[in-house]
């Protein structure tokens, strides 16, 4: 009896696991189209070497209050989410959920003080339409 508690203790350990990284990863998922939405609505208008800077300060100032952001990353083409998801197992979800809403925050924030209201009005009409946990 004993080992076949323990062998459905480590199969619901397994499910819930299982259950939990696709949850992470959907939230991932999630984000990961609206800051490519972003991004594309972004880059004709301020230029590429701009909008990598701007999302590299973002998620570096997002990155000192929730570190599970420090494994995005940022190139020419985009942001770069290969490392931050192989990581995904040991992330709280609510973490996950909340860095990248600060850092939402924080890339409209900078973008606001770079440009004024215009630029950020302007793309929550285009990012207003999409679900977000």
């Amino acid at each position: 009896m004993t080992n076949d508690m323990r062998s459905d203790e480590q199969a619901r350990a397994s499910v819930a696991g299982q259950v939990n990284a696709e949850i992470k990863s959907s939230v991932i998922e999630i984000y990961e189209d609206l800051l490519r939405t972003v991004w594309a609505k972004i880059v004709p208008t301020l230029g590429t070497v701009t909008v990598v800077t701007i999302m590299q300060r973002a998620i570096s100032r997002t990155a000192a209050k929730h570190a599970v952001l420090n494994d995005l990353a940022v190139n020419d083409t985009g942001f770069v989410f290969t490392e931050i998801k192989a990581k995904l197992n040991g992330e709280d979800r609510e973490e996950l959920k909340n860095g990248f809403k600060e850092l939402v925050a924080n890339v409209f924030d900078i973008l606001a003080k770079l440009t004024g209201n215009i630029l950020v009005q302007q793309l929550m009409k285009e990012v207003e339409g999409l679900d977000i946990p």
